[in-house]
């Protein structure tokens, strides 16, 4: 016999190959089973009607479908052999799409590339397995030509090799992540030929693995795997540490985007396909713990699989599942209106509360993959009773690693939650070595907490957790130093880490993402349709409020909810989704506001008919009213007449006063081609080229250093995720527009306030949009600047004025076609202040403009929930940029910008992700693969910013006043009792929520970091006091409307009549 063998370094390549033979003996017995398909279809329907369709025989190589059509199979099962009846065996499906299998008629398990084989139960005959053509952009895709089925076969498993593979899984996973640790660094890879890095200057503990594996291999060769299985046991009681210093805490996982690279009907079915996979593992490991989180997908499970969903509450019931997350829908914080925002929570707590049972609404905020985290997000958690926060997108940041795992997040009023963040890891982990030591690794609090998360599983249809990952974690617990591994609830974490909470550090204000920042951009037409839909929504609340209503609106309120999912307001969904999501939102809008018109109109009739005179109710149901459904009072111009609307009321249509001699707006063109404006409150003028080169706002000068609204455009060529980024060499290469330019004047409104006119609104309840006469009056002028913007479009830039408004509206008319490509209007001015305000849902944020600092550097774009200023440090002078519906600003050194529109490449419509849904293989195809194209009407505009001018005068407000109109409709008068909040020009009135009959919520934020009283002014009859979030009274009555305010806090005073 030979010495013992000193050559330690060729274990890694004997164990490569004696796992490849561990994975070849695996399967026994082989059956291959005959399958019939029905035909693909678009519609997904339900295994009830697939179940009377024809079938035929479907063979192996053979493709089918459009990118996510579904296709029933169905499969008869064979008697086992006799002596094997007790013997388990698995199916096994070979397919490329995303497939679940139903037994019974209920969703049993997810096939998928992680999950392949399924042992079925005792004395089943059937199967039926639903099929699409999709699968997770993580793993290969369908093909060119569809998905392919590449057949169905029954096996037996050797549960003997099974327990070895699973041992040599870990120790290989071991061996190779230390080895990758020793000098010098040796390949990624297991050569096949080469020298041999000997190990005689290795780790010990690297030395000591490679001997285990050794033997083991040894005993694989001499005995076979039950004798490698002992030797691999053996060796790991040697490895495992006694006494780990931390504990990672397993939980199975499954990020499930509801809508991205495939449309909602496609997402509700991989909600499907994961909780059956989920819940059958559940049914094996006792030990597993999973959770997952937006109510949309439990209910699309509830819909489409009512007796999976049964299974699943079943989970939820005795602890072994959690439900959480407190949103309704995994939701973009961002660019929701704070209003919609928090409705995001209401519903889903409102929804957990269901699913949870006795536990109650959900204590955790989850949100792995959101593109930046709001400011007031700490303070909404709070309001809705959480106090727990996770995410993992913060290492998405490309420049300024934050700076904490377990911290307190502490929101720009106040609110904490306690918070954890992975570092190092995502949200997709398995359970290797290298992943939980990084994730380990990357644990700055560690000397706090011993305790870190470790999201397990695959996303997007890969299923969720494996088997293979139970399997690991049973064994690589505490190995070679590695953390203790145990599977718990992330609520449990939590709880653990709050007992913490004074030792952790704390980060206060926004957790901007240093990454995605095109996303506030992209596919700005469908921003712009989902701003309309909250605009509608309030108005219709309004009305509510106004006339002693509550209507249920929960079902629009999900559909505008959802369409805040992270991947869809945001822009950076497949072109479908947009599609079917633009005309879902134009309906409910136009439900919404016909249904206002409607309530008010029949409001004032039942009124009228209280009446005892016949006269008063004839008049009362005859007369035309304007009513105004923000919670600020309202000033403008419908047609040839100037209102001075209260706030929730309605005035009759004939009381506005008539413009005289002055009210005027002039505009006018010099003989140099230079034009100018004026009103009695705004003076502009424009150079001959089109730029600003003056505005004055009530007799203060906006100080330009140079030229301003000037059109510049960008290469736009992010290096990677075309929809989401906006890179920083971008902002090098851009060039202002300067071709050549016709300018022209214009008197008299071209697009009144009012959807229509009061008159002809109340007659016909026409939507659409009255022009301006040429001969009406002059209260209203502009000027408009036509040029030729890039290689094939155009811009037309309107610098209007108003008579009685101190603003400067521009209103940017694109005929947009550039590919590619970004354009921004440019704002330069003197007002070089240390910090910029920019809007957020609810509140503002303070973000750095001086160049210099890092942080401030990484913010070459951030977003704006429709407002931003640029001042001196004293916040006293400054110019305040208001828009209707766009988001992305920039401000640096005192110049001000505002992104208007993106050529970006619509997700997978060409390169980038279109592996994983083939472009030719939808049934939807957009006239262009790239975002935006055609035509856009951009409402913007300008004025002096301090923080010390009146209310009506805040950009806050006037983000609200300047682009919502009041409703002209013909009936009696409407009051919600309100008659102003004073006292007080940073808190803003923002919203009207009908809470009860004779009873409604006035939502107020304070958006300028101020601190005071204001004085709540209501009807007689009408008291106010304090209330939750939902509108619950929450303590005494307002005493003479006295409302203590603090920066930046979100209040709720519930309003109501006084009984009689």
């Amino acid at each position: 016999m030979a010495t013992p063998n000193p050559f330690l370094q060729f274990a890694p390549n004997r164990a490569k190959r004696v796992h490849i033979r561990l994975n070849e003996s695996l399967w026994l017995e082989s059956q291959s089973l005959a399958v019939t398909a029905a035909r693909p279809t678009a519609g997904h329907r339900p295994l009830e009607v697939a179940k009377k369709e024809r079938r035929s025989p479907i063979k192996s190589g053979e493709a089918w479908g459009k990118l996510y059509d579904q296709r029933w199979f169905h499969i008869e099962i064979p008697a086992p052999p006799k002596g094997k009846a007790k013997v388990p065996r698995f199916l096994e499906w070979s397919h490329q799409g995303e497939s679940t299998l139903y037994v019974d008629g209920v969703p049993y398990y997810g096939f998928d590339d992680p999950h392949r084989a399924v042992v079925l139960p005792p004395g089943v005959r059937e199967v039926w397995i639903e099929g699409y053509c999709c699968n997770t952009f993580s793993h290969p895709s369908v093909s060119p030509n569809g998905s392919i089925f590449n057949g169905a076969s029954l096996k037996y498993r050797d549960e003997t090799v099974w327990d070895c593979l699973q041992e040599m899984n870990v120790m290989f996973d071991v061996m190779m992540a230390l080895r990758s640790r020793q000098e010098p660094k040796p390949a990624p890879f297991v050569p096949m030929v080469g020298l041999r890095p000997k190990v005689d200057d290795a780790s010990p503990i690297y030395r000591k693995v490679l001997h285990i594996i050794e033997r083991a291999c040894d005993a694989y060769e001499l005995d076979g795997p039950a004798a490698m299985s002992r030797i691999l046991v053996e060796g790991r009681a040697e490895l495992k540490s006694e006494r780990p210093l931390l504990t990672g805490i397993l939980h199975g996982h499954a990020h499930i985007d509801l809508v991205w690279l495939w449309p909602e009907r496609m997402g509700e079915a991989k909600a499907v396909h994961t909780f059956s996979t989920m819940n059958r593992l559940m049914e094996r490991y006792p030990e597993f713990r999973f959770s997952y989180s937006q109510p949309a997908s439990y209910r699309a499970v509830e819909r489409r699989a009512p007796q999976l969903a049964a299974q699943v509450k079943q989970h939820i019931a005795r602890g072994a599942w959690e439900a959480t997350g407190a949103l309704d829908v995994e939701s973009d914080t961002l660019l929701a209106c704070g209003e919609a925002l928090a409705r995001s929570f209401m519903l889903g707590q409102a929804e957990f509360a269901r699913l949870r049972g006795a536990r109650g609404p959900a204590q955790l905020v989850w949100l792995p993959d959101v593109f930046g985290y709001s400011a007031c997000l700490p303070q909404l958690m709070r309001l809705v009773g959480v106090e727990q926060f996770f995410t993992t997108k913060l290492t998405w940041n490309t420049i300024n690693r934050f700076p904490y795992s377990s911290f307190v997040w502490r929101g720009n009023d106040g609110s904490e939650v306690v918070s954890h963040v992975t570092q190092n890891v995502g949200y997709n982990n398995g359970v290797g070595w290298s992943e939980v030591e990084s994730n380990a690794r990357g644990h700055s609090q560690s000397h706090l907490h011993r305790e870190f998360l470790h999201p397990t599983g695959f996303g997007d249809g890969g299923g969720g957790t494996t088997e293979e990952q139970l399997e690991r974690a049973r064994r690589l617990s505490g190995l070679c130093d590695l953390p203790e591994l145990r599977w718990d609830l992330p609520e449990n974490f939590f709880e653990r880490l709050a007992k913490l909470r004074a030792q952790l550090p704390v980060h206060q204000g926004e957790c901007y993402l240093e990454h995605h920042r095109g996303i506030y951009t992209t596919h700005g037409d469908f921003k712009a349709i989902f701003r309309g839909t909250e605009r509608a929504l309030q108005v219709r609340e309004a009305v509510a409020a106004a006339t002693g209503e509550v209507p249920d609106l929960v079902a629009p309120w999900r559909r505008l909810v959802f369409a805040q999912f992270h991947d869809f307001v945001p822009g950076s969904a497949i072109a479908e989704v947009y599609a079917e999501g633009r005309a879902e939102l134009s309906r409910i809008t136009s439900e919404q506001l016909e249904a206002a018109r409607n309530r008010l109109s029949t409001s004032g009739l039942a009124v009228a008919k209280a009446k005892k005179s016949a006269a008063a109710k004839s008049s009362a149901a005859a007369e035309e009213q304007l009513f105004n459904p923000l919670a600020l009072p309202w000033r403008g111009w419908v047609g040839e007449r100037w209102y001075e609307l209260p706030p929730l009321a309605s005035v009759p249509a004939e009381v506005g006063a008539t413009a005289g001699d002055e009210a005027q707006a002039t505009a006018s063109i010099a003989k140099n081609g230079a034009a100018s404006l004026r009103s009695d409150r705004v003076q502009a003028r424009v150079t001959r080229d089109g730029r600003l080169a003056e505005l004055v706002i009530d007799g203060r000068p906006i100080t330009f250093s140079e030229t301003a609204a000037t059109a510049v455009l960008y290469p736009d060529n992010p290096g990677h995720h075309d929809a989401w980024d906006i890179d920083r060499h971008s902002l090098e290469l851009g060039k202002p527009v300067t071709t050549p330019v016709t300018i022209t004047v214009e008197h008299g409104l071209s697009e009144p306030p009012t959807k229509a006119s009061a008159k002809s609104a109340a007659k016909s309840r026409d939507t659409s949009t009255a022009v301006a006469s040429a001969s009406a009056p002059a209260h209203a002028a502009a000027i408009c600047v036509r040029r030729k913007l890039g290689k094939a479009s155009e811009l037309v830039l309107r610098y209007e004025v108003r008579a009685g408004e101190p603003v400067l509206r521009l209103t940017a008319d694109v005929d947009w076609h550039e590919t590619r490509t970004l354009l921004r209007l440019h704002f330069p001015t003197e007002y070089r202040g240390r910090f910029a305000r920019f809007g957020g849902p609810f509140g503002s944020v303070l973000r750095g403009q001086q160049p210099g600092e890092p942080i401030t550097e990484a913010q070459w774009e951030v977003p704006g929930s429709r407002w931003a200023t640029v001042s001196l440090d004293s916040e006293r002078e400054g110019l305040a940029l208001i828009t209707e519906a766009k988001y992305g600003f920039s401000a640096r050194d005192g110049e001000l910008t505002v992104s208007l529109l993106r050529g970006a490449e619509t997700t997978c419509a060409i390169g980038e992700y279109g592996g994983a849904a083939p472009p030719h293989l939808s049934r939807y195809q957009p006239e262009s693969p790239f975002t935006d194209q055609g035509r856009h009407t951009i409402a913007l505009a300008l004025t002096s910013y301090s923080a010390d001018l009146p209310q009506e005068q805040h950009p806050a407000v006037l983000a609200d006043t300047l682009f919502t109109p009041p409703v002209a409709y013909r009936g009696a008068p409407a009051s919600a009792g309100l008659l102003g909040v004073h006292d007080a020009p940073t808190l803003v009135p923002a919203w009207a929520m009908p809470v009860a009959k004779d009873a409604w919520v006035l939502r107020l934020h304070e958006v300028g970091g101020a601190r005071g009283t204001a004085r709540i002014d209501l009807a007689e009859g009408f008291v106010a006091c304090p209330a939750t979030l939902h509108g619950d009274a929450q303590g005494k009555p307002l005493k003479d409307g006295a409302l203590d305010y603090a920066p930046y806090k979100i209040l709720s005073m519930r309003i109501e009549r006084t009984k009689k």
